[in-house]
């Protein structure tokens, strides 16, 4: 009896050290994050402290996993996002282990919280009057298109192949992907980003549904987003021309028309070098973002189109196309 106690103590006694070592190594990390050096720090995480401390009082008070302090959480989340690793290092002597299954829980937490709480702030279709000015003659002195304020495409972030569903999300380039809307305007400042539909959908599916299409045909009169040919023309929206004749005035329009557009395809790229996650297929669960009725609804629009989809130019538009292509010399 006096030995089996003796067992149990000596292992008791075993896994309090293990445990206050663990302690000890998180609490250390807590202290190292923002004690990094400011190159390093931006290289592990994509951002400088004053955002990153920015960004952490703002979704500090939701956080729920209690032995792991909320800025070691934010830290294991953003370098994620900047590598695709969820092994966090933050010196070369004091490596931060997380198990997988803790970090799961990290970033099921975190993700949410940082787009419920930043998002509001940080991505919005709600422009000035200076900032459509700046828009405006950005676009007007550069390429002669007038009244441009956005531009809008999609990307496909890649995925692994889902457990449910995998169809929909299998898209015409032969792998498992997301198509995400992201519209932005001269500088590079993304204005609308959409994530919620499988790689299958088209982009002017995606538009055609999307809040920011709804927002900008009711609060931005007279003015244009660019897109390429796999949206429609509108009266607010402008395309480029099909089979345009070599030497046209319609080549030119779409000369003027890609080398403006080109800044949307230059804010995915910067997106995707600047967070490495979006450089490998990232797992996904559709359970946590599709709800199923959109999955049937996606289903029935596989069902009805098959193939590359054009769609009939609105006449307004084609009219104020035509009327800016003859200004162009």
């Amino acid at each position: 009896m006096t030995f089996t106690f003796a067992i149990a103590c000596l292992e008791a006694k075993k896994q309090q050290i293990v445990h206050q070592r663990r302690v000890n190594k998180t609490s250390r990390a807590n202290t190292c994050v923002l004690s990094l050096p400011d190159a390093r720090f931006i290289k592990l995480f994509r951002v400088d402290k004053e955002t990153f401390k920015w960004i952490l009082r703002k979704i500090q008070p939701d956080f729920t996993l209690s032995y792991l302090t909320p800025a070691l959480q934010l830290a294991a989340t953003l370098h994620f996002l900047a590598t695709g690793s969820y092994k966090l290092s933050v010196s070369r002597n004091r490596p931060v282990n997380i198990g997988r299954s803790t970090f799961s829980r990290i970033l099921h937490n975190v993700i949410p919280l940082m787009e419920a709480v930043l998002c509001r702030e940080a991505i919005t279709l709600r422009m000035s009057q200076q900032q459509i000015k700046q828009s405006r003659d950005y676009f007007y002195e550069n390429y002669q298109l007038p009244r441009v304020v956005a531009c809008v495409d999609g990307m496909q972030i890649k995925i692994l192949k889902p457990v449910r569903d995998e169809t929909i999300y299998f898209n015409d380039k032969d792998y498992y992907s997301i198509n995400a809307m992201l519209v932005c305007n001269y500088n590079m400042e993304i204005l609308a980003i959409d994530c919620t539909h499988p790689g299958s959908c088209s982009d002017h599916y995606i538009w055609s549904n999307s809040q920011a299409r709804e927002y900008l045909s009711r609060n931005v009169k007279c003015h244009y987003v660019l897109a390429d040919t796999a949206y429609a023309l509108e009266n607010y929206v402008l395309t480029p021309y099909r089979n345009a004749d070599q030497d046209s005035v319609e080549q030119r329009f779409n000369e003027r028309h890609a080398a403006a557009r080109s800044v949307v395809q230059r804010t995915i790229n910067l997106l995707k070098s600047r967070f490495g996650c979006m450089q490998r297929a990232l797992m996904y669960d559709a359970r946590r973002r599709t709800p199923l009725d959109e999955r049937e609804m996606l289903h029935e629009q596989m069902d009805e189109f098959d193939g590359e989809i054009e769609y009939e130019d609105d006449d307004t538009g084609a009219l104020l196309r035509d009327e800016i292509a003859c200004t162009l010399r």
